[in-house]
């Protein structure tokens, strides 16, 4: 299940959904409260955990839960309310602390951008494109962009949370995904010494929302944490051979085009378990 960042929508997700599915699994993309075709709605998050229960309830087995930015706040808070729910997760571009008023500074400057004269929508979509491609912002927005009217509720939810005590409260192989450039990895050591067990893997030359500037290192990424044998059902993850440590140690990988330049490599792969799915520069522009 795949849960997409701040005022995009499924849509964000369209190139890693196409490549997935064409390997044989089942994925999933829900928009959030307020996001795609849920805009207008409120947003809480209380309801944003509730759409990521409902759709990893909906999965036949334990699905492996993937969030982006505010999608990777959302899904490490809930996995750490839900145990043994999930057979893996990947949190991408999100190892930093927000905090209360780390959040309002970057809500502020979010809806500062949309009250600059012109279309706004417009003029944040150019922008996208430059830092990123023009596919990309077509993908990023191609559900519309959420009202900046939910910004504060978004603020309020994600300056609440405490992201490095969610961490450290998960149960299942957790995957750490960042951009080389993401401005997001401020707080990433932390995150690491956080999780019980964890693998880190930074994208070279890609900044924030890194799914969409390196979509295909991206993917293979979600594929090796799919296809990770894991037991979530009296086992204890991150077993030999899963490419997970049980110790509060991270392994590390940086990847260059299609091939890891540091090592410890992912353990050869079992058969797939079912993935059930709910930048070119450090450029953060939602």
């Amino acid at each position: 299940m795949l849960v997409h960042a701040i005022r995009s929508s499924r849509t964000m997700w369209k190139g890693q959904k196409r490549r997935l599915r064409e390997a044989g699994f089942e994925v999933r993309t829900p928009d959030l409260p307020g996001h795609g075709r849920r805009r207008g709605e409120t947003f809480t998050l209380e309801a944003a955990w509730a759409t990521i229960d409902r759709a990893v309830a909906a999965c036949a087995e334990p699905p492996l839960l993937v969030g982006l930015s505010l999608g990777g706040f959302l899904t490490l808070s809930w996995a750490a309310r839900n145990p043994r729910r999930l057979s893996g997760l990947v949190a991408a571009d999100c190892t930093i602390v927000p905090g209360p008023a780390l959040a309002r500074i970057y809500g502020l400057w979010m809806v500062l951008k949309d009250r600059l004269p012109g279309d706004a929508d417009a003029r944040v979509a150019r922008s996208f494109a430059r830092a990123h491609t023009r596919k990309a912002a077509q993908r990023y927005y191609g559900g519309g962009r959420a009202d900046s009217l939910i910004l504060r509720s978004v603020v309020r939810a994600v300056g609440g949370l405490d992201p490095l005590a969610d961490v450290a409260a998960i149960q299942v192989p957790l995957t750490f995904v960042n951009g080389e450039h993401d401005p997001f990895r401020r707080n990433e050591a932390q995150f690491v010494a956080a999780a019980p067990r964890c693998r880190l893997v930074i994208l070279e030359d890609a900044g924030h929302v890194a799914n969409l500037s390196r979509p295909k290192r991206f993917t293979r990424v979600l594929r090796e944490a799919a296809e990770a044998p894991v037991s979530t059902r009296g086992g204890q993850p991150g077993s030999a051979g899963s490419g997970f440590s049980n110790s509060q140690s991270c392994s590390s990988v940086r990847t260059s085009g299609t091939r890891e330049v540091s090592a410890p490599a992912p353990a050869s792969s079992a058969s797939p378990q079912t993935a059930c799915a709910s930048s070119r520069n450090s450029s953060v522009v939602p």
